[in-house]
């Protein structure tokens, strides 16, 4: 009897030691895995956190960008696809506002389609163009759509030159946002009226060469001169738009590429 009691309870202290030891592992694992996600604002040893962690773009911005340690972790604060286009596009939600309404299409190309937005708050309209990334990617054209965008931005304060108001990009699509001009291409007058007045054709091609003069002389070469690409605002002036195929050429310097839209080209000889 002495015996088997012992027994028993040389059982029971072994059950509750077992269950001691389970608790007290069980416990420094806990406190471990709450170490190693402590934010590291709270704990300066940034090589506990675990590598190439996967975080959503608003923890990056809030995190990586704003505080003191974060920088040290592999939680990029951009995607590859994003950082293509930096500094040039910001990365915004500006589309998703509800300031911003969405009009009808005004056109469409290869890369993207144009439309109007209107902004309720000042109760402006703009036309905003949107382009596919994968699409400029694919086509390698990074450089030149940031090219346009810059040379907008540097001479679209020129009275016959359209002005780009803003720019940013999402995660699969770039938006250049520019000033509406209401009057409709160049291409639509011709193709209704016919033949323009002798005066008002000298009025355009004055317009014209005052703008490509400035754009040459800022030391930009347009290369994609169209009457689709010649808008005419509410006074019926002249306003160039679509610097695509526009490039910085520094003087003394000649481009060999043969680029803009065949039935406009003039013959080339190679």
């Amino acid at each position: 009897m002495g015996n088997k009691g012992s027994s028993t309870k040389d059982r029971t202290s072994a059950v509750y030691t077992s269950h001691s030891l389970q608790k007290k592992s069980n416990s420094e694992h806990n406190s471990l895995k709450s170490f190693l996600s402590v934010d590291s604002q709270e704990s300066t040893c940034s090589t506990v956190s675990r590598p190439w962690s996967r975080v959503s773009r608003r923890r990056r911005q809030e995190s990586t960008l704003t505080l003191p340690y974060e920088p040290c972790k592999t939680a990029w604060p951009v995607s590859q696809l994003e950082s293509l286009f930096l500094p040039d596009f910001p990365v915004k939600n500006y589309h998703k506002d509800d300031k911003y309404q969405k009009l009808p299409q005004i056109s469409s190309g290869a890369f993207g389609k144009i439309y109007q937005v209107k902004d309720t708050e000042e109760n402006k309209i703009f036309a905003l163009k949107v382009l596919s990334k994968s699409k400029i990617i694919e086509n390698n054209l990074v450089k030149q759509v940031i090219e346009e965008v810059q040379i907008q931005k540097a001479c679209g304060h020129h009275p016959y030159i359209t002005k780009c108001l803003l720019n940013w990009q999402s995660r699969k699509h770039l938006y250049i946002a520019t000033e509406f001009v209401e009057g409709g291409e160049l291409w639509y007058l011709l193709d209704n009226l016919g033949p323009l007045p002798v005066e008002l054709v000298q009025l355009y091609v004055c317009q014209i060469a005052l703008a490509l003069d400035f754009l040459h002389n800022a030391g930009v070469i347009y290369r994609d001169l169209k009457p689709e690409n010649l808008l005419l605002n509410k006074d019926a002036n002249i306003k160039l738009i679509d610097f695509g195929l526009s490039k910085w050429l520094p003087y003394g310097h000649t481009t060999r590429t043969v680029c803009g839209t065949p039935k406009y080209m003039g013959m080339t000889f190679i």
